[in-house]
């Protein structure tokens, strides 16, 4: 028998046999139903109502951890002069991200000065010409200001400010550092009281209630609407009544259904009063329904049920078509949701895997771009950082040097911890990122130094000693020079990759900077800067025959040159720089990837390899030169934000990513498009994602993080952050604005 025999034999059972049970129990069955169902929903608005409120008295304990922590927010920076508060009332203008905080004000204790994201007071001005407080007075206010040990919550209250209608604000007091029992100052939020819920949509879901926030002492914090009985004394002890957490109750001649919940994060009691007739006005509605169907079920009979069975099996059979289409197979009749499932299952297996793979590419595209960039692909810090930003690969600081590090091979499993341990040690001064060896016992990174003239052997020797103790492992370290030119960051790889070769020589477990090894002592045997320059002259003459003749002979030399290792690597480097230089200027974005790059390079061990990786890299440019080029007409800036519009939401959507669509290097198209429009590429794919962001939040009710999964953003963090650079408002703000 086929399912949907199956199911039909099902429903006609289920019609006549307990059509009479049905009619008898299904009153109270679903006079229960939907009584829990109205419950849970009151118990989720409570719920949603102290999330609400909780999470902004957390919200505002960690702006005041955040103060805290801020240097320029300290009571030594903050008393320096004038332009120090201005930046103080910068940064906390700026963590008012919250529309219900109309005002963040710090207090140094002991002065007579509040610092706040609105202006600079006086302590006695703040209260007497600003703001007036019902209940609030002067000597309270100071008192409260220096004395609190712990968070105090001020109920709402009445205050006039001048030129504006009275508010009620509610202030929260948070001394800082918080926890401390001597906190040296103390942060005062002011809070818009009808600003706390609108989260909660309370028009909707409150229409004839009230939501009320008591505090320990059974005061009224806060309500969603001023009624005249909250201020009567004992009514904290006549709705909120031990143990009894939802009941009913009669106030003014009303009928109420009372929920009451004591939230254990702030200790704060709240409770949400909806009308009586409200809350069973949906179970009599849906009794009534009931007997409605229960009557139409019996008039129309196995009829209805045929055509609602055909009409609910439609879906079915479309999505076993769809299964079976993507399967190339059919399925089994009888068994047909066991196949539907099993499909869905494989579709989230390949989700999970899909996730994994993303992942991982995240880690290759990071290994990929610092591969690019001891190969000398870029020209500038500024294209490095642009392209690393969103893989977490930033160098602040221009001068660069890579550093090896090798530990015994029999000792590799500890690779991992030592690349956590060399990433804590580095801070404001030094930057650095792991790029993946080859090889299982090295790890190489390139650091990034704020300052040149930076004592980097004393950093160094230390980073060396501190890892050393952590691991208790034997650990050698390589450094080369520190360079500015990127172009040069590979020569500074060969310079580790040769100190730590030295080992051998100086001993394991030691830091070989490469400038003590005087490995430029070489200028009787050969002269590099000779070579380079005649190899230079013979590619710009263009001949294949003479580049070919010329670069053979420039290989038999360093064969019998009896140089170092490093200088016949260091000599081929910046030949292959020459090839790739000249081919660029050529053919603009043809750089070929047979060309040898920096990490092949360190695997040769004799001058004959070095010299025959030459002669191939050679070959492959004289064959590039003699091969018929095809026109191609310039890139079209039209065809690059065509296709920007296209692919912007892609999770791995990225510059490189344009070149490799067009064929061409990342370096010609930076320089095209920067030389075409006058901005870089990166600034229109930020544009592009900006927009479609502002449409989103105009249009749909999605969370700001699957809006950044939409228009193809890592992190929330930074898209906010970006967001606010070019629109002016957080998210949140230009949402608010603009629906």
């Amino acid at each position: 028998m086929t399912v949907f025999n199956r199911y039909l034999l099902s429903f006609i059972l289920l019609l006549f046999v307990p059509l009479l049970l049905l009619g008898i129990t299904g009153y109270y069955q679903l006079t229960t139903i939907v009584g829990d169902e109205m419950e849970r929903n009151n118990q989720s608005l409570l719920n949603s109502f102290q999330n609400e409120v909780d999470n902004k008295l957390i919200l505002m304990n960690k702006l005041a951890i955040q103060i805290t922590e801020s240097p320029e927010l300290s009571p030594y920076t903050l008393s320096q002069d004038m332009f120090s508060e201005y930046q103080g009332k910068k940064i906390l203008a700026g963590m008012a991200v919250d529309d219900s905080i109309r005002e963040i004000v710090l207090h140094v204790r002991g002065s007579e000065k509040l610092y706040s994201s609105l202006s600079t007071y006086k302590v006695k001005d703040y209260v007497d010409s600003f703001y007036y407080f019902a209940e609030w007075k002067e000597e309270q206010f100071y008192h409260d200001l220096n004395q609190i040990t712990s968070t105090m919550l001020r109920p709402a209250e009445d205050v006039r400010m001048d030129g504006l209608p009275v508010q009620r604000l509610i202030s929260y007091l948070v001394p800082i550092p918080i926890r401390n029992q001597k906190p040296y100052g103390t942060v005062l939020f002011e809070l818009k009281e009808d600003s706390l819920l609108k989260g909660l949509n309370p028009d909707l879901l409150l229409q004839n209630g009230n939501a009320i926030v008591f505090d320990q002492n059974g005061r009224v914090i806060s309500a969603y609407k001023q009624e005249e009985i909250l201020k009567s004394e004992g009514f904290y002890k006549q709705i909120v009544k031990g143990d009894n957490k939802n009941h009913i109750q009669v106030l003014q001649h009303k009928k109420y259904v009372i929920s009451v919940q004591k939230s254990t994060q702030s200790g704060l009691t709240y409770v949400t009063m909806l009308p009586h007739a409200a809350v069973v006005a949906p179970v009599k509605e849906v009794i009534w329904k009931w007997i409605i169907c229960l009557f139409i079920i019996g008039i129309i009979g196995c009829g209805f049920v045929y055509l609602v069975m055909v009409l609910n099996y439609n879906p079915v059979k479309k999505l076993a078509h769809l299964v079976e289409t993507l399967r190339g197979q059919s399925l089994q009749r009888t068994n047909l949701f066991e196949a539907i499932g099993s499909a869905i299952y494989d579709i989230a297996h390949s989700n999970q895997t899909l996730g994994r793979k993303l992942e991982e590419n995240r880690s290759a595209i990071k290994d990929h771009l610092l591969g690019s960039l001891l190969n000398g692909e870029f020209l500038t810090l500024d294209e490095v950082n642009e392209r690393g930003e969103e893989v977490g690969v930033m160098f602040p600081f221009a001068n660069l040097t890579v550093m090896i590090l090798e530990v015994p091979v029999s000792q590799a499993f500890y690779k991992e911890m030592l690349i956590a341990e060399v990433e804590r040690q580095f801070g404001e001064d030094v930057v650095g990122h792991v790029k993946m060896s080859l090889e299982a016992s090295r790890v190489i990174f390139i650091l990034s130094w704020r300052d040149a003239r930076m004592d980097r052997k004393a950093w160094l020797n230390h980073l060396h000693g501190q890892i050393s103790t952590v691991l208790d492992v034997s650990i050698t370290m390589g450094i080369g020079h520190s360079y500015q030119e990127l172009t040069q960051v590979g020569r500074s790889y060969l310079e580790a990759s040769t100190a730590i070769d030295y080992k051998m020589i100086k001993g394991n477990q030691h830091v070989i900077f490469f400038e003590d090894l005087m490995a430029h002592d070489h200028a009787d045997l050969l002269n590099p800067r000779r070579m380079l320059d005649e190899l230079d002259r013979l590619l710009q003459q263009g001949d294949t025959a003479r580049i070919t003749a010329g670069v053979q002979q420039m290989a038999l030399k360093i064969k019998q040159s009896g140089m170092t290792l490093f200088i016949a690597k260091e000599l081929c480097y910046d030949m292959n720089r020459l090839f790739i230089s000249f081919m660029e200027t050529r053919h603009p974005g043809s750089v070929s990837d047979n060309m040898p790059d920096i990490l092949t390079l360190t695997d040769y061990t004799t001058l004959d390899d070095i010299a025959d990786l030459l002669i191939g890299a050679c070959t492959t440019l004289c064959q590039a030169l003699e091969e018929p080029k095809q026109a191609s007409p310039a890139i079209m800036i039209g065809q690059i934000h065509h296709y920007i519009l296209q692919s912007y939401s892609e999770y791995d959507f990225s510059v490189q990513k344009i070149a490799e669509h067009f064929s061409i290097s990342l370096s010609y198209l930076s320089r095209y498009y920067k030389e075409q429009t006058g901005r870089t590429v990166m600034d229109y794919l930020n544009e592009v994602r900006i927009e479609q962001a502002k449409r989103l939040l105009r249009n749909d009710n999605s969370s700001v993080k699957d809006i950044v999964q939409q228009i193809g953003y890592y992190d929330v963090s930074s898209f906010i952050r970006k967001f606010k650079q070019q629109v002016g408002l957080t998210p949140g703000e230009y949402r608010k604005q603009n629906k």
